[in-house]
């Protein structure tokens, strides 16, 4: 008799980390989001060590916390290390892997392979989250090498500063570090939700660098443009703040703040959490698309 085999999770896990990982291009973009994170966390080190330098020189010029002077200078006083090297690798890293997290998908049902995956794996949903947890992974593996890589070029750059909290243990360090990483998988996810939802590569990426990127600047800006003589905004422009603070890129970006603003509609982590929610309403779309359209 011969054996059967029962298609389980697990298995349909394997075969998606096969898939993903047997294409050129996903170690290429994996690569290339490394490089692009070190070179980011090297540049910002350089530019903070640049400023503190400048402020040494200068104790009138602008950057100096109210009241204090170059001798008072504590670590801290001018920023962290660990808030510049998650700020480096949520750039053009971010970026970068947003696009691979929607090529996951949207590949597949440009090239018609979604069919056979479908075929062989019938239950549609396990096939998505099985990419979904893919996704995941693949994200903290591009983040985790960049901020082990980029931390001590940064540290190193940065060795001598006066100014600077260069400490990877402290209680916020690794709140920023722990969130960051949060924040990035969800914004993967959500992008892959959108890919999942959307199955066009152009109109994924388009959807997804239009929220995560250009409507938080365009609603900053629309905000400013209101009334740009107003230290604390009021009538349309507090509205439009307050509806930005809940977009997924500003919701997500509270939890790596050194000093949360004082205005600060959410905390660090209910900012996660409403990028939760977002991440977790874009899978719940796509599974609803994927079990009621045809491939």
């Amino acid at each position: 008799m011969a054996r059967t085999y029962k298609l389980t999770f697990p298995r349909i896990l394997r075969s998606e980390w096969i898939k993903i990982f047997s294409l050129r291009s996903t170690w290429w973009i994996m690569l290339v989001a490394i490089a692009a994170n070190v070179g980011m966390c090297a540049a910002m080190a350089g530019v903070a060590l640049l400023n503190e330098h400048q402020i040494l020189a200068n104790p009138d010029a602008a950057g100096l916390p109210p009241g204090l002077r170059p001798d008072d200078l504590q670590p801290g006083d001018l920023g962290m290390l660990t808030f510049d090297m998650t700020q480096a690798c949520g750039f053009f890293g971010q970026l970068i892997f947003v696009i691979l997290s929607i090529l996951i998908i949207t590949n597949e049902y440009s090239s018609g392979m979604i069919r056979s995956t479908f075929t062989i794996a019938p239950r549609r949903g396990r096939v998505l989250i099985a990419k979904i947890v893919v996704v995941a992974i693949l994200c903290v593996i591009v983040f985790s090498v960049s901020l082990a890589a980029g931390w001590p070029l940064g540290h190193m750059i940065l060795e001598n500063s006066l100014g600077t909290d260069l400490s990877l243990t402290s209680p916020t360090s690794l709140r920023i570090l722990a969130g960051f990483m949060v924040d990035m998988v969800l914004v993967a996810v959500f992008c892959f939700g959108l890919g999942a939802t959307i199955r066009s590569t152009p109109g994924s990426i388009g959807a997804a660098v239009g929220i995560i990127l250009v409507l938080p600047i365009a609603i900053g800006a629309l905000t400013g443009a209101i009334s740009p003589t107003q230290n604390q905004p009021t009538g349309w422009r507090k509205w439009l703040s307050d509806i930005s603070a809940f977009l997924p890129t500003n919701a997500g970006s509270t939890v790596v703040q050194v000093h949360p603003a004082a205005d600060a509609i959410l905390t660090s982590w209910q900012g996660i959490g409403v990028l939760g929610i977002w991440a977790a309403a874009s899978v719940v779309v796509a599974l609803m698309v994927t079990w009621r359209r045809d491939v």
